[in-house]
């Protein structure tokens, strides 16, 4: 296939009159031969790659604002209006860093993805030195970050002219992301044990809380908004319902108090919907008492309009109360790395067993992830570990990386039914990691295989097999 020349072209802005929108593309190191283009939760288009890893499509029932567009494992936001002739190239071995646009929209599309890469530059920055500095410090300095973006956003639309739809998303591109900083800074900067000290912020610290609209239709896709909706809602949380005590002495009133909130402040269900669900899913994730969830779960499904996502909570709540410790582990089929079909509970073989679960589409993950297990496992020699493949049909593809990267073939399997496994083990988050004894009997299922604290715990259970032997 052939890219038509018009996509090549950023000097001519003369495209606004055209019928038709088209999206294009090409897939470098491809992990599929399909990207799927969404809008909102609806599944819109399955586009396939041609021979040279490329597409065109033209979008049909066409409506302006933010689209999604999914090359698995990861997700892109692009800003699509009337005429726009817009193509991208994406290296998936690097991934936001490689993604470039061409062709007409491309300029407010690559603002997008500026912004995005700003905001994932400065985050560890404010991490490690800007929440600790005094409130008056912190937004001078942030002021400063934030008027450089003004610039920015002035430059290009003196260029190009922005419709009313492209300067209100581009200019909350960035905007959210500093009212984020601000609704983070409070909690990071004081803690949460002692919230008098939030009376300190000067009176001009949130006043950006009476421009936002918690109902933005045209936003409801952009990473930035929804990001600054979720931190409200935790500092909301923190400063009004704990109000100095530990989320750890009433997670179940806390995510209840969420959840009202949600209710009372959103009336657009598809942002509503998607609140809902993801602070009833965190919780449900990293609860095991079976009534405390029972009482989420309700107050979750008397406030969302979406089955699907109430099916799917309702599933994942079954699933966890199945995990609690001392139970036994869900038996799932494995297929070893010689063709064998075996069962989960043949391969607990030593005291205790850690069970990490890993992904041919994300290749820097797996890396990683197989590089700490090899250096936990010298650390811990009585800790097993064994990586499980998650992935569907991809049986030559997954016994091709354990030999090119030379893992030990007897401490790697994947699932037979991947998808019904991952939805039984409640594998949702790619670092974590399950450990069980040696007669199949789960001891935790809220690890991390990266964070300092599962070693810790990996060294206190060490300590104790080697006491008792």
């Amino acid at each position: 296939m052939s890219i038509p020349c018009f996509f090549y072209s950023c000097d001519d802005y003369g495209y606004s009159n055209r019928a038709d929108t088209y999206l294009g593309g090409e897939i470098v190191n491809p992990n599929s031969n399909f990207v799927i283009l969404s809008k909102e939760n609806k599944l819109s288009d399955t586009i396939y790659l041609d021979q040279n890893n490329r597409f065109l499509h033209k979008i049909k029932d066409f409506e302006a604002g933010v689209y999604s567009f999914r090359h698995a494992p990861e997700n892109q936001i692009v800003l699509l209006e009337k005429g726009d002739s817009l193509y991208f190239r994406l290296n998936t071995m690097e991934l936001d860093e490689s993604l470039a646009f061409t062709g007409v929209g491309a300029e407010k599309n690559t603002f997008l993805i500026e912004m995005f890469l700003l905001n994932e530059r400065e985050r560890d920055d404010l991490i490690r030195r800007g929440f600790k500095l005094e409130p008056e410090a912190f937004q001078e300095k942030q002021n400063v970050l934030l008027n450089r973006r003004k610039k920015r956003f002035n430059q290009l639309n003196t260029k190009i002219k922005l419709s009313p739809l492209a300067k209100k998303i581009l200019k909350a591109s960035y905007q959210y992301d500093f009212y984020s900083r601000h609704e983070m800074y409070s909690y990071s900067h004081y803690g949460v044990t002692d919230i008098s000290n939030i009376n300190k912020l000067p009176q001009s610290f949130f006043t950006y809380r009476g421009k936002v609209n918690f109902n933005d239709k045209d936003l409801k896709r952009l990473y930035s908004y929804n990001r600054f909706l979720n931190h409200y809602i935790t500092n909301s949380s923190y400063t009004n319902y704990t109000k100095g005590k530990s989320y750890r002495t009433d997670p179940v009133g806390v995510t209840l108090y969420e959840l009202n909130l949600v209710d009372s402040l959103i009336t657009n269900e598809y942002i509503k919907n998607n609140l809902l669900r993801g602070i009833t899913s965190e919780f449900l994730l990293g609860n095991e008492d079976t009534i405390a969830s029972k009482k989420v779960l309700e107050s979750y499904t008397g406030k969302s309009s979406n089955n699907l996502f109430t099916e799917e909570l309702n599933r994942l709540r079954k699933a966890t109360s199945k995990l609690k410790p001392n139970n036994i582990i869900p038996n799932q089929d494995l297929i070893s790395s010689n063709g064998d079909l075996i069962k989960l509970s043949s391969v607990f073989e030593k005291p205790i067993t850690a069970l990490f679960f890993w992904s041919l589409e994300d290749q820097k993950h797996y890396v990683s992830a197989h590089q700490r297990a090899t250096q936990l496992t010298d650390r811990y020699p009585k800790i097993d570990f064994i990586g499980i493949n998650t992935d569907e049909q991809q049986t030559k593809s997954w016994l091709r990386a354990i030999k090119r990267h030379d893992y030990n073939p007897k401490r790697e399997y994947e699932f037979k039914h991947p998808k019904c496994s991952s939805e039984e083990l409640v594998i949702y988050d790619k670092n974590k990691v399950i450990l069980v004894n040696q007669d199949g009997k789960i001891i935790n299922t809220t690890n991390d295989l990266f964070s300092p604290s599962f070693e810790k715990r990996l060294y206190l259970y060490h300590e104790m097999i080697s006491n008792t032997n």
